[in-house]
């Protein structure tokens, strides 16, 4: 198992991973907050559930997008946390992402 993902940002109900190699940022937001107890910035971090070829095409037919999750294995507490993709797609996980790199919160 490759733990490729850092967290770089945590907080009640989102968090950033950064890519370990290329220094990448992606958003995330957490179904259940509590799923991140004890998570904390620098934790090696292992994402399941990459985008399947189905929504990319869903989303360019203007079809109601599949009910899939990615689901985030902390290496260091040893759980995990569920991210609906529909969440990340419709919550704007990428401006919030851009305000906290804005307020230097994320670098």
């Amino acid at each position: 198992m490759t733990y490729d993902w850092e967290v770089a940002y945590v907080d009640d109900e989102k968090l950033v991973l950064r890519h370990a190699r290329d220094k990448h940022f992606a958003p995330m937001i957490v179904c259940d907050s509590a799923q991140m107890y004890g998570w904390k910035v620098g934790d090696p971090i292992r994402v399941d559930g990459a985008l399947h070829p189905r929504r990319e095409l869903q989303k360019q037919m203007g079809l109601p997008l599949s009910e899939d999750d990615y689901i985030l294995h902390n290496q260091h507490t040893e759980t995990r946390a569920n991210i609906r993709k529909n969440d990340f797609e419709h919550e704007d996980a990428w401006e919030w992402l851009k305000e906290l790199q804005d307020e230097g919160k994320v670098k």
